[in-house]
């Protein structure tokens, strides 16, 4: 089983509102930092966002070429939704053709983003539709399509995954489960996962900070922490996994680091090793 890490935020600049560089040459400068470092702290393979056709969609070869250097698997590129259909089914297009070329079979979709007066059935199953379409394409290209319930947006609650659920096509149409945002959403992740079983083809490892009021204005994910620094039963959801035939990649991600990328990244993957047991 493969242990992955998303290097996403080593492409986010703290000191600049955490603004992402457009520069092409700049992000694979990113890119191949936080590759270095998890691979030197023992992870197996990395995800990263749909920013990677950025800086390697028309290069490949060169993308392929540091993953063979730090002999590193691509466990998956994380795509989102928004409001320009058209837009996101041009860039899923380029993703598939980047995901292709390196080997990798799973491409994470995020929901759109909840409108500000709220969320409705008609909305999740707008959702589900698309994420239909784009699974016809995904599933054409041997690619699995695993849609991310996500905080704030359309699909994250239980009622919402399961309404999404039963309106998408269960061959095509997976999910990557994420252990923080099941659980600010009030969900057990142990009992999520023996539900959807046989769909879940991906999963995302991160802990949950306990207080729910740290910092005035905080949002849900603030709470975010890296393994073994909240209350998620993580030895529970890995034996959990075991018990459903799960061997595919556990991704760990932070989205906002305490410290640094590397610190928590270190401390998840000893959390791993030396409580969890992997």
């Amino acid at each position: 089983m493969d242990i992955a890490y998303t290097v996403w935020t080593w492409h986010l600049d703290p000191f600049n509102n955490f603004q992402r560089s457009e520069d092409p040459a700049q992000q694979r400068v990113e890119f191949e930092k936080g590759l270095r470092e998890i691979q030197y702290l023992g992870y197996t393979a990395v995800e990263d966002m749909n920013m990677i056709v950025s800086a390697f969609g028309d290069c490949p070869d060169a993308l392929a070429a540091l993953l063979a250097k730090y002999n590193m698997k691509f466990s998956a590129i994380y795509h989102y939704l928004k409001t320009d259909f058209d837009y996101d089914l041009a860039l899923l297009k380029k993703c598939i053709a980047l995901a292709g070329a390196i080997g990798c079979t799973r491409i994470i979709l995020q929901p759109p983003k909840i409108k500000a007066e709220g969320n409705s059935e008609a909305d999740v199953l707008d959702t589900a539709h698309k994420a239909n379409i784009m699974a016809e394409l995904t599933h054409t290209a041997g690619i699995d399509l695993c849609v991310h319930p996500h905080f704030n947006d359309t699909v994250l609650y239980r009622n919402e995954i399961d309404l999404f659920a039963a309106n998408t096509d269960p061959e095509k149409v997976k999910f990557c489960f994420d252990t923080a945002h099941s659980v600010i959403a009030d969900i057990d992740p142990v009992d999520l996962l023996g539900a959807y079983r046989g769909r879940i083809s991906y999963i995302h490892f991160k802990d949950v900070d306990p207080n729910p009021v740290l910092l005035p204005g905080q949002r849900a994910m603030d709470r975010f922490r890296a393994l073994g620094q909240g209350f998620v039963d993580f030895k529970g959801i890995y034996r959990k996994l075991r018990e459903i035939g799960y061997d595919g990649t556990i991704c760990v991600e932070l989205d906002y680091p305490m410290i640094a990328n590397y610190q928590s990244a270190q401390y998840s993957r000893e959390y791993l090793r030396s409580v969890v047991g992997i």
